[in-house]
C-alpha cells in the first residue's frame, strides 16, 4: 500500500496499478488497495481491470448493506469508491449520509472533508476535516496534509502552513510520507512568497527522493518564483523524465511563452492535453491545456485548427465563468476568420 500511494503521488500510475492490484492479492479482505486500484485506473483502455475492481468493492458493500448496523459503514465506503473514481457528486451524497449516521466518527467527517475537495467545495472541506481532527483524528498527519491542501486553495495561506507544518511535524518515519508533506509545505511556503524557505524545504524533499517528479515539478515552481528561467526550465525538464505528466507539461509551457518561445510551449499544451485521466490537479482546471492550444493557434491566425481546440475546451471546462471565456474567444476566434475570408481576393 505504500509503495503504491507513493507510486500515484508521483504519477507513476502504471506502478501503482501494479502495486495495488499486489495488495489485493495479498490482503484479499481489505478494501484500501481496492480503492487505490481504483485512482490508479482511471485512464482509457483499463475498463475491464477497473470493472473487476469495482465488483470486488461492491461485493463488500452488499454486505455491509444487508446489515442495519453497518449501513453507515456502507455510505462510507460508498463514498470512498466514489472519491476514488472522481465523482463529487455521488461522493458527497454518500458522505453525507455518512456522517448523518455516524456522527461520533472522526473517519467519516475525514471522508467528508475529501468528498467536498473532490467537489471543490473548499469550505466544506475545511469544516469537515476540522470536525474530524476534534472527533479523535488530531494526532494524524493526513488530516492536517489534506487540511493544509483545501486552505490553500482558499488563499488562507497563514492557516495552510501551520496545518502543513503539522502535518509534517506528525508523520513518522516513512521517508515517502516525509517527502510527500515536505513538498505541500514548500508549495505553500512559496505561495506566502518564503522563497528562501521554500528552497530549503523542497531541497529536503528532493533528499528523500531525487527523482520523484512532482518535488522536482514544485522545486521548478520555486525556482520560477525566483526569477530563475533555466533553471526551472531545466528542472521541469527532469520531472518530465521522470513521468510525464500534462500538469508539468503545462507550467513548462507557460514559462516558455513568457519568455516569447509560441512554438515550443505549444508542443507542452499539446502533450499536457493528451491525457486529461492523468492530471490531478482540480477538476476545474483540467480545461487549461486545450484552452492555451486554442488561443495560440487563434492568435496565429489559425482559425478553424483554434475552433475545434475552443470546442475540447469547452467540453472540459466545468465552471460557468470558464465557459464564458472560452465562448468570447469562439465568437472573435470566427469573426477573425470571416474578417480574413472577406479579404481574401
Amino acid at each position: 500500500m505504500i509503495a503504491g500511494d507513493s507510486a500515484l503521488y508521483s504519477g507513476r500510475f502504471d506502478t501503482a496499478r501494479l502495486e495495488f492490484l499486489r495488495a489485493m492479492e495479498e490482503r484479499p479482505g481489505k478494501t484500501a488497495p481496492a480503492l487505490g486500484a481504483l485512482r490508479a485506473l482511471r485512464e482509457k483502455g483499463r475498463g475491464e481491470e477497473r470493472a473487476g475492481v469495482i465488483r470486488t468493492i461492491r461485493k463488500k458493500l452488499d454486505a455491509l448493506r444487508a446489515q442495519p448496523e453497518t449501513i453507515g459503514a456502507a455510505h462510507l465506503l460508498s463514498a470512498r469508491m466514489a472519491i476514488a473514481l472522481g465523482q463529487p457528486g455521488e461522493a458527497m451524497d454518500s458522505a453525507t449520509m455518512a456522517v448523518e449516521l455516524l456522527p461520533t466518527l472522526g473517519v467519516a467527517w475525514r471522508v467528508r472533508g475529501e468528498a467536498a475537495m473532490v467537489a471543490e467545495d473548499w469550505s466544506g472541506a475545511v469544516h469537515s476535516l476540522r470536525r474530524a481532527a476534534e472527533l479523535g483524528l488530531q494526532a494524524k498527519a493526513g488530516t492536517w496534509e489534506r487540511m493544509a491542501d483545501a486552505l490553500d486553495e482558499l488563499g488562507q495561506l497563514e492557516d495552510a502552513e501551520a496545518a502543513a507544518r503539522r502535518a509534517v511535524d506528525l508523520t513518522g518515519s516513512d521517508p515517502n510520507a516525509q517527502r510527500k508533506r515536505l513538498n505541500l509545505l514548500a508549495v505553500v511556503l512559496k505561495r506566502r512568497s518564503k522563497l528562501d524557505e521554500a528552497s530549503e524545504t523542497v531541497k529536503v524533499a528532493l533528499a528523500l527522493g531525487r527523482d520523484d517528479p512532482m518535488v522536482l515539478h514544485n522545486a521548478a515552481t520555486i525556482a520560477e518564483a525566483r526569477g530563475a528561467t533555466e533553471v526551472a526550465l531545466s528542472t521541469y525538464s527532469k520531472s518530465l523524465q521522470a513521468a510525464p505528466l500534462p500538469m508539468t507539461h503545462w507550467r513548462r509551457g507557460r514559462l516558455l511563452l513568457l519568455n516569447d518561445r509560441p512554438n515550443d510551449a505549444l508542443l507542452h499544451f499539446k502533450a499536457a492535453a493528451a491525457h486529461p485521466t492523468r492530471w490531478t490537479w482540480p477538476a476545474s482546471t483540467i480545461h487549461w491545456p486545450a484552452y492555451d492550444v486554442a488561443k495560440l493557434y487563434a492568435r496565429a491566425g489559425r482559425h478553424e485548427v483554434a475552433l475545434g481546440w475552443f470546442q475540447d475546451a469547452s467540453r472540459l471546462a466545468l465552471l460557468p465563468s470558464d465557459q464564458q471565456d472560452i465562448r468570447s474567444w469562439i465568437r472573435y476566434t470566427r469573426a477573425e476568420q470571416r474578417r480574413m475570408n472577406k479579404a481574401r481576393p
